[in-house]
């Protein structure tokens, strides 16, 4: 084999893999990896601290998940349902049955208060 041949074929390889890697990009940008387990399922989400003024507040959860995917952004609305579903796992395992978030998304990261609120 010579040598333009050998750079031919590892030329058309590396195109193919670009051309793979283009292809299922915005895929892997806009799916939902993270889902709630059973218990966390059974996890409200609290729209505002207004929501669980009656409540019994457990303690705090941090989610983290990736926000981008070979250097680009992730869908916010996927990170945000990942890092949700995150918090409603670790509530269940916390003894919860309420989240509420307590601030923005910062670099795929966001912060859970946990309550039991009984219903």
């Amino acid at each position: 084999m010579t040598s333009s041949m050998t750079f031919s074929m590892t030329s058309a390889l590396r195109t193919s893999i670009a051309l793979l890697l283009l292809a299922t990009a915005p895929a892997a940008l806009a799916y939902q990896w993270v889902k709630p387990n059973d218990a966390g399922a059974r996890v409200r989400v609290a729209l505002s601290q207004d929501d669980v003024a009656a409540c019994e507040r457990v303690g705090d959860a941090t989610a983290t998940t990736t926000d981008r995917v070979l250097g680009v952004p992730r869908v916010k609305d996927v990170v945000v349902g990942e890092l949700t579903a995150l918090a409603q796992n670790r509530a269940a395992e916390m003894g919860g049955d309420t989240v509420v978030a307590e601030g923005p998304v910062s670099h795929g990261t966001q912060r859970f208060a946990v309550y039991r609120c009984g219903g």
